[in-house]
């Protein structure tokens, strides 16, 4: 009860702003030492007479999110997201509190993986499943993941998930947009760009979005756009659309110009035709992702073109 009402006092003067930083310093070693939800005080037990512990929902996601946007990312690594509490001990005032700790009930019980590099990372969780994260791609997992009645994971970007079956289904929240169902199957989930969508190696998948669910089959692919929010359904090319996961870039009838464009996301240069002409010839087949040399000499191979690299320039010559 002393230690109770010691850190009770420290945080009133914390939300005074007359704490100093041996008190805030104490404040956060309590916290890690109690990490678990039960042991953190109410909002009643904290907040001084006639202090109102409420807050909009909205409101404390929003100081969360700016929370989560000044911590720097680490690579296709499980994330201890009881840090982002511990910051949040220090830069949420105490009339957030009782919001604050319902957010933490609801979203941080997660452990996060994230792939900032230009290759693709691989992931295996606990029941089997692998997962190819793309670059620019996030994925969160539920620290119950094996102790759930469903396994699942919440992705940003794209990923392609090979299920191990199990009695237990696998379900892929795809950025707030799509949902995912599964026994035991090899997908393709992307949510980059305008549609979101959902490509079937093998296996069936159940893809639910807005008030419309769909059952794939192997070969199909399912597209929910953010704008009209429908959901569609067609036939598709699985390795045009999961040839990522190999380190390549898929393109189909695109022309030159675009084709360099896209380069440029993965390799980050400037490019020169100095011939315009040169720019409308279409390119169908992959290239590599992590390797520039080897990109430009397959569309030397296939086009009458030299290039020349200097100082993140790429100029396109004619030969």
């Amino acid at each position: 009860m002393e230690e109770q009402n010691r850190i009770k006092a420290l945080l009133i003067r914390f939300a005074a702003g007359s704490s100093n930083p041996e008190e805030r310093q104490e404040i956060l070693n309590w916290l890690e030492q109690h990490p678990e939800a039960e042991w953190l005080p109410l909002p009643e037990d904290i907040s001084p007479a006639g202090l109102s512990v409420s807050m909009p929902e909205t409101a404390a996601d929003n100081i969360f999110q700016r929370i989560v946007s000044r911590q720097p990312e680490v690579t296709a690594r499980p994330v201890r997201r009881i840090a982002w509490w511990r910051a949040a001990a220090v830069l949420i005032p105490v009339i957030g509190i009782g919001a604050s700790l319902w957010w933490w009930q609801q979203h941080m019980q997660r452990r996060y993986y994230v792939n900032n590099t230009r290759e693709v990372q691989t992931i295996s969780l606990e029941d089997g499943t692998t997962v190819r994260l793309n670059r620019n791609s996030r994925m969160g997992v539920s620290r119950r993941f094996m102790h759930q009645p469903a396994r699942e994971v919440w992705l940003e970007g794209e990923a392609f998930f090979s299920v191990q079956p199990a009695t237990k289904a696998f379900t892929v929240h795809a950025a707030d947009m799509l949902e995912v169902q599964v026994l035991g199957t090899a997908f393709n989930v992307s949510t980059a760009g305008e549609t979101a969508t959902v490509v079937l190696n093998t296996g069936s998948v159940k893809v639910a979005a807005a008030a419309s669910a769909v059952v794939l089959r192997p070969g199909e692919m399912a597209g929910f756009s953010k704008t009209s929010r429908q959901l569609t359904t067609r036939q598709a090319d699985t390795l045009f659309y999961t040839s990522w996961k190999y380190n390549l870039v898929a393109f189909r009838g695109q022309p030159l110009k675009e084709v360099m464009r896209r380069l440029q996301e993965y390799y980050e240069f400037d490019v020169v035709f100095k011939d315009s002409r040169l720019a409308d010839y279409t390119f169908t087949g992959y290239l590599s992702s992590c390797n520039l040399q080897q990109a430009l000499g397959t569309l030397e191979e296939t086009f009458p073109v030299r290039f020349n690299v200097k100082d993140k320039v790429i100029q396109v010559n004619k030969q």
